[in-house]
């Protein structure tokens, strides 16, 4: 294959990647943001609600793609150059990415909540970053001591077992690791759900100044130091 048709595959699928994600995020915004004003919204409220802004979304998901083309391109640039120049190329791509990330943490919630495009929704979402950078680093790591926490345990009580399994009993081998790998995808669709919630929350309280009504007590305003 020709380095334009493999770039071309890469770019779709990051493309499809990014927009299935973006569009279950949108619906938990949504849900997320109408349950902290006291309402109840549904599972098919999100979808419709993700639906209602698929426009904006794609758009989104289109430059996310391009992004992450960009830095895969830049990746293998520096592959290729290899040495000290090949090792720093790897070390600038890898924080452009994780300035990306960083920067683009609350555009789904400034797409859903503010109905912006993605370029707007760029700027609202680093407007919040600087805002709530104390609180969404606490978030960041707390959500994932608990989630590795969580893969740990069951890579121990499933995977491992299930691998040293192979030897005695295939079935049981099989049904062990595909029940770690069950526990992956649970784990990982519950703590992404926890995570949009959360950024909900902050994405809500920089933009307004108000604590959402679902985290009494102050837990947003208190528990948490702003910048």
């Amino acid at each position: 294959a020709t380095p334009l048709l493999v770039y071309l595959g890469i770019f779709v699928f990051y493309f499809v990647t990014a927009f299935f994600s973006v569009f279950f995020n949108a619906g938990v915004v949504h849900i997320a943001k109408t349950r902290m004003e006291g309402g109840d919204a549904t599972f098919m409220d999100g979808i419709k609600a993700a639906t209602s802004k698929l426009g904006k979304l794609i758009q989104w998901s289109l430059l996310t793609a391009t992004v992450g083309l960009i830095l895969s391109a830049l990746e293998s640039q520096a592959r290729k150059k290899g040495g000290i120049i090949g090792m720093l190329g790897k070390i600038a791509t890898s924080l452009l990415g994780l300035a990306w990330a960083i920067v683009s943490t609350f555009v789904v919630p400034a797409i859903i909540l503010k109905d912006q495009g993605p370029i707007d929704a760029l700027k609202s979402s680093t407007a919040a970053i600087k805002k709530t950078w104390g609180e969404s680093l606490i978030k960041w790591f707390g959500l994932s001591t608990v989630k590795n926490a969580i893969m740990f345990l069951a890579t121990i009580l499933f995977l491992l077992p299930g691998i040293l399994s192979f030897g005695i009993s295939i079935s049981l081998a099989v049904f062990l690791v595909g029940l770690w790998i069950l526990v992956l995808m649970l784990v990982s669709v519950v703590f992404r759900a926890a995570d949009m919630i959360f950024d909900t929350a902050l994405f809500l309280y920089a933009d307004t100044g108000k604590e959402p009504k679902m985290f009494t007590g102050g837990v947003i305003k208190n528990a948490f130091h702003k910048k």
